[in-house]
């Protein structure tokens, strides 16, 4: 009985543990997939910001050259060629670029942020890990986008006064031709080659939003998948420990009911052991007291056998002295 509750304890005990064993290594490959899966969507984010970055700066400088020749405010002139330097990194990156920035500065004409480090978008879109077919739509669209660039310095440059000369250099002086300029900027030209630079941004936002969603998909499949199995472990490890104990309950219950019996059996046993030891001890007792009843009745028989011999004795010395005096008596009868 103790043998087969002992293998009955170690098979179920082994079975709980090894399923806690590999419990918490499904918890452990569920937190690096977490990680991982947190990863991928930080890496999808910081993808789309940089996309979203080199769209705004499109948009920006679009805006500006269009103020410039609104108003012809050099501030927005500035500020112009500043988003394209901050582009191609030439002059350093201000700190959370992706939220709004060049709004406030046109607004207040202070910075809202201070600078970071000085790299080109293009550059952090390379460590960012973009394949190299994104990287081609966005190549793309930068080269478009600095094509645009052209019409928009030759509307900044007639505001001034300054026409290309025909080596693309700005030499030839004449009165400043706002209409031009507006024109420039404003022209079906200008709105075509607007579409071409988003064109290949739109593209490129279906590729990466293909690749770090299947990403994302992956982790969250597998997320899923050991979420399941732990759920399905822990309610089995559930399942054996309630069996374990109600079973193991039930074993300690049964042995407590034949210990109680066992007792119960061994004080009764106790019990006639002991009514026999008093029924030895009352016959050995009798027996005693018999033995000293016929221990004195024999000395009292001894006493009287030894009484008699001795009147015997005194009796038969009487008859000898009776006989001796007789013989005497006789004799000296006869002496007469």
């Amino acid at each position: 009985m103790i043998k087969n509750l002992k293998n009955s304890f170690t098979i179920l005990f082994g079975v709980q543990i090894i399923l806690i064993i590999v419990l918490a290594f499904l918890l452990y490959i569920l937190y690096l997939n977490q990680g991982n899966l947190a990863k991928s969507r930080d890496a999808e984010y910081q993808s789309y910001q940089l996309a979203d970055q080199l769209r705004q700066s499109s948009d920006d400088l679009t805006r500006m050259v269009r103020a410039y020749v609104a108003t012809g405010n050099p501030e927005f002139e500035r500020e112009y060629w500043a988003v394209l330097d901050v582009r191609n990194g030439k002059i350093p990156r201000p700190l959370d670029y992706d939220n709004i920035y060049w709004d406030f500065v046109s607004a207040t004409g202070q910075k809202p942020r201070g600078d970071g480090e000085t790299i080109s978008l293009r550059e952090l879109m390379v460590m960012a890990g973009f394949t190299e077919a994104e990287l081609e739509k966005l190549s793309l669209a930068q080269k478009n986008s600095d094509g645009l660039v052209r019409a928009e310095t030759v509307a900044m440059n007639a505001m001034k006064g300054l026409f290309d000369d025909g080596q693309g250099n700005f030499t030839i002086k004449k009165a400043p031709d706002q209409k031009l300029a507006s024109d420039l900027v404003n022209n079906e030209t200008y709105h075509k080659n607007k579409a071409e630079i988003m064109a290949p941004i739109d593209e490129f936002y279906l590729m990466f939003e293909e690749r770090t969603q299947l990403a994302v998909s992956k982790y969250l499949q597998l997320a899923m998948t050991l979420f399941l199995v732990i759920i399905v472990g822990s309610v089995v490890l559930i399942i054996i420990s309630i069996y374990s104990f109600i079973f193991f309950r039930r074993q300690i219950a049964i042995n407590e009911l034949n210990v109680i019996k066992n007792t119960e059996l061994t004080e009764a046993m106790q019990k006639e052991a002991k009514s026999k030891v008093e029924l030895l001890k009352s016959l050995e007792q009798k027996v005693t007291e018999r033995t000293k009843v016929l221990e004195e009745s024999e000395n009292q028989v001894k006493k009287s056998l030894s009484e008699s011999e001795r009147a015997n004795k005194l009796m038969v010395g009487r008859e000898l002295e009776m006989i001796e005096l007789k013989k005497e008596l006789l004799k000296y009868k006869g002496n007469k």
